[in-house]
């Protein structure tokens, strides 16, 4: 019992021995300083984004060096949202230009449930180094502010409104910070270019539906403005006859329609006019050019036709006339 006992407690001996030097084989991650700050520069809360009474916390932070670590920054810093001692939120900035140190942004959403009974009431942002690394020369870093701007709009519309503006400006000045082009001008106006559709919307989860206006592939939603026409220019063209048409084709059982009547009347002058012709001794040839004539102006509307037919009218009763008396005499 006693040699079982002697072995057993060597074994936790050398267990213990082992994991030891196992922990000291571990190497500290040890990161450098920032030169200043770091600097949470503005907070800003939105409402109505997804869903009725949601919260979209999105922040601007600075977190200066002049030479950056090799970690990025979604690997050394996280942030909070806090109510009292009570986390509401957190998340990691995302690293893109120049590891995500320097100017950068950082956003958290709640859900309508998650935000109930927050809105405008005093919650602290805090920007925290990671204590799992060793911040040479320094402590870890704590930031905080309760300084939050609530952007309150009554409908998401509005919101996407406001947002758009906040984003495009600040977007704008990430740019001449970073020396990248993330905004990019349209005629629709000013949209994230590449790079800054490719930053926001890691920052930002579901941006895209948040606010379309910002992408330049973005699905909108096209306004209509009714025009009112004037047609009663129109109306005296097509009305090329004086009187009802609807009584007349009625009154013969003919078709209703006035285009098909006019035809079947004008058929029927022009083979009165033609009749009228050829007795009083009007060569043929001449008779069939005033037929197709007539037929030919009649397809055309309008005042000109009007004026024409009128004086092809009257030059055919005249040149009749004179034959008429011609023939008398």
């Amino acid at each position: 019992m006693t040699s079982r006992m002697t072995k057993l407690r060597g074994l936790l001996v050398l267990a213990f021995v082992l994991v030891m030097l196992v922990l000291g084989a571990i190497p500290v991650l040890a990161i450098s300083v920032p030169d200043e700050g770091p600097y949470i520069l503005r907070v800003d809360v939105y409402r109505h984004l997804l869903e009725v009474d949601d919260m979209l916390v999105l922040g601007r932070y600075n977190w200066p060096y002049a030479s950056p670590p090799s970690e990025t920054i979604t690997q050394a810093v996280f942030v909070r949202l806090l109510d009292g001692a009570t986390e509401l939120a957190y998340c990691s900035p995302y690293a893109y230009y120049s590891n995500g140190w320097g100017y950068g942004s950082f956003s958290m959403y709640l859900s309508a449930a998650e935000a109930s009974g927050y809105w405008e009431d005093t919650l602290t942002v805090e920007v925290r180094g990671s204590p799992t690394l060793n911040w040479t020369g320094g402590s870890n870093y704590v930031v905080s502010t309760t300084t939050l701007l609530w952007r309150s709009a009554a409908t998401t519309s509005a919101t996407q409104v406001l947002m758009y503006s906040h984003l495009i400006s600040w977007a704008d000045t990430l740019g001449d910070y970073w020396s990248v082009s993330l905004v990019s001008t349209y005629a629709g106006g000013d949209k994230l270019s590449s790079y800054g559709a490719e930053y926001f919307t890691n920052v930002v989860t579901g941006l895209r539906t948040m606010v379309p206006n910002l992408f330049s592939g973005a699905v909108e939603t096209p306004t209509y403005t009714d025009i009112t026409y004037n047609t009663s220019a129109s109306d005296e063209a097509m009305d090329v006859w004086p009187f009802d048409m609807g009584g007349i084709s009625e009154w013969f059982g003919l078709p209703s329609s006035d285009d098909v009547l006019r035809t079947i009347i004008a058929f029927v002058v022009i083979f009165i006019v033609a009749m009228v012709m050829a007795r009083q001794g009007i060569p043929t040839q001449f008779v069939l050019f005033a037929c197709f004539g007539l037929l030919f102006v009649l397809a055309v509307p309008g005042l000109i036709s009007r004026l024409i037919v009128g004086g092809m009218c009257f030059v055919v009763i005249l040149l009749t006339g004179l034959v008429f008396l011609l023939r008398r005499t």
